[in-house]
């Protein structure tokens, strides 16, 4: 690899003498040809209007030589040995990467001698190829090493020169915009116009198909504002079974179908109120099952929820149908018997107690050793004896009823105000 290195710096080295060789007698003999004959095009004295294609290779050196000189000068070395053969345009832009080589301080007279060479291929160049910054920045070369020399009055005519070159091509650019934005509008307009005749057809399409449609949306409108009426009219309807339902759940207990315990003293004030007003009878019932304790834990809950639905089936089928019963404790009832004496409450109630020894028992259990009878303690109030309100009244039937439970259980007692 060292060996390889050494001989490509003394190749390199070679192809700068030789390339500083032939600057040297370019200038000796002050020709302005810048390559051989066979490589050099005729010049033509009459400007041309064609614009010619610059190569690549010859584009990006020009770049390369206003950046790295070294690298440019190589480069032109290779080229020039490659036989290629160039059109004048490449000729001019080769003679001013020559020129962009040379410009270092006191080569100012070989940056000179190749921009001549350069600017005297112009009559052969279209004039608007020659306007274009990549040709003109050849004068501003040249009055830049004019400047460097002390040539005022040289560098400001090549300075102004440029400048003229410079807003020329600004012209071209711009007529040229100017052109593509015209033949684009003109496409533009064509596009349009061909766009409107077929939104014309399209208009006259959907005018014969709208008369058809609208006709078939009118039914589709109706059958839509049908369904969706039926719609709401179901909705609303289900909506009020469902409030319906869920204010008799509210008001109803789910395992014997009775009032609850709300139910049950939003009534009672109700009774209360009136049978205050009018000054007539009003008699409530509290009723507790006995042992209940036992029979959960002796037959299980299943056989307790069991009797407490009996004993609400048999205590509802003994009342009267103005009477109001209610379960309002796991085996707590209660009920609100309108219009009727403590007599006449205690018959009921005494109704009532035998209803349930009688046949609240059966069935509740099918062992035999754990058999057990079903009765009931019954405590009664009336508003004769409270008349404070229905929470007084209900209490006094409470006490009643744990009168009974002390007395030795399935018994009915009644409240006295002794008792208060």
């Amino acid at each position: 690899m060292y060996r390889y290195s050494s001989i490509r710096s003394y190749l390199i080295s070679c192809s700068l003498m030789l390339f500083s060789f032939q600057v040297f007698a370019d200038e000796a003999s002050n020709s302005q040809q810048v390559f051989t004959s066979a490589d050099s095009p005729q010049i033509s004295l009459a400007q041309s209007t064609k614009v010619m294609v610059i190569s690549g290779a010859v584009f990006s050196l020009k770049t390369l030589s206003e950046h790295d000189k070294s690298a440019a000068q190589i480069q032109l070395l290779e080229i020039q040995s490659s036989g290629v053969t160039f059109n004048i345009a490449e000729q001019y832009l080769l003679n001013v990467i020559r020129a962009n080589i040379s410009n270092t301080e006191g080569q100012e007279h070989k940056v000179i001698n190749w921009l001549n060479k350069a600017i005297s291929l112009e009559p052969s160049l279209a004039k608007k190829q020659l306007d274009s910054p990549l040709f003109a920045d050849a004068y501003l070369l040249l009055s830049t090493v004019y400047q460097r020399q002390g040539q005022d009055k040289l560098a400001f005519d090549n300075k102004k020169k440029y400048i003229k070159k410079y807003f020329s091509h600004l012209k071209q650019q711009k007529e040229l915009r100017v052109k593509r934005l015209n033949e684009i509008y003109n496409i533009e307009k064509k596009h349009e116009e061909n766009e409107l005749l077929a939104q014309n057809n399209e208009i006259k399409q959907y005018a014969l198909s709208r008369a058809e449609s609208d006709r078939t949306q009118q039914h589709i409108h109706i059958a839509i504002f049908i369904i969706a009426v039926s719609v709401f009219f179901l909705l609303l309807v289900r909506q009020f079974k469902i409030r319906r339902a869920l204010k008799l759940l509210a008001k109803t207990d789910s395992l014997t179908q009775l009032p609850n315990r709300r139910s049950f003293f939003s009534c009672g004030d109700t009774y209360m109120s009136k049978a205050l007003s009018s000054d007539k009878e009003l008699s409530i019932l509290m009723l507790d099952i006995d042992d209940f304790k036992t029979i959960n834990d002796n037959l299980g809950h299943d056989a307790g929820d069991s009797v407490i639905c009996n004993v609400a089936t048999l205590a509802a089928e003994t009342m009267r149908s103005r009477d109001f019963f209610a379960r309002i404790g796991g085996e707590e009832f209660a009920a609100i018997l309108p219009d009727a004496t403590i007599e006449q409450a205690r018959s009921i109630a005494e109704h009532i107690r035998e209803k349930i020894q009688d046949n609240a028992s059966a069935n509740i259990s099918d062992n035999e050793n754990h058999k057990q009878t079903v009765t009931v303690s019954i405590g009664i109030a009336s508003i004769r004896d409270v008349k404070k309100d229905f929470d007084s009244l209900l209490h006094a039937a409470d006490l009643a009823m744990y009168q009974a439970k002390i007395k030795g259980c399935n018994q009915v007692y009644s409240f006295t105000k002794a008792e208060k």
